[in-house]
This record gives structure tokens, sequence and C-alpha cells, in this order.
């Protein structure tokens, strides 16, 4: 199992809405399936952080440049607190 925390940045649309976030991340195994995913958190909970999940194409950016799509799987509005759900690779 791999495992991250620290900062990242969410990465959203053509227009790429950044979004910097501590991330709390891990990988499993799952059968012959890798799975990723965790939590995020911002201090921006308004307008950004809406489109950013509104756009359909939100990844995940690390500082040394890697990144995966993910998926908001649960989110507290308001709190700035996202549960994400990574796809693809493991970037971390």
């Amino acid at each position: 199992m791999s495992n991250y925390q620290g900062p990242a940045t969410l990465v959203a649309g053509d227009s790429e809405i950044e979004i910097a976030v501590e991330a709390t991340l891990s990988a499993s195994l799952s059968g012959e399936v890798r799975q990723w995913g965790g939590s995020v958190q911002t201090g921006e909970a308004g307008e950004a952080l809406r489109a950013a999940l509104d756009s359909g194409d939100v990844r995940i950016r690390f500082p040394d440049g890697k990144e995966g799509a993910v998926v908001a799987t649960h989110t507290a509005i308001g709190s700035g607190r996202l549960r994400v759900s990574g796809s693809g690779a493991i970037p971390f």
C-alpha cells in the first residue's frame, strides 16, 4: 500500500482553475485492481471550489508534477473538505 500526505493542487477544466489543497491519500490492491483515493482539504469553500467540481474534468497535481484524475465522491459544502476517488495509474 502507498500513502501520500502533503500539498497538492486540484486542477479543473480547460481553463485550469487551480486550488491549493492538503491531501491525504492512499492506494491499495483489491484483487487485481489498484484503487486510490482519500481526502483533500482547502481553505477555499466558495465559487472556485464549486466551479472545479462542476467542470467534470478534475485532476490532482503533486509537487513533482505528476497528476491523476479524481472524482469528488463526497463533499460537505462550505467545509472545504472533499473525499476523492482516483482513476488511472497511482500518481504518488
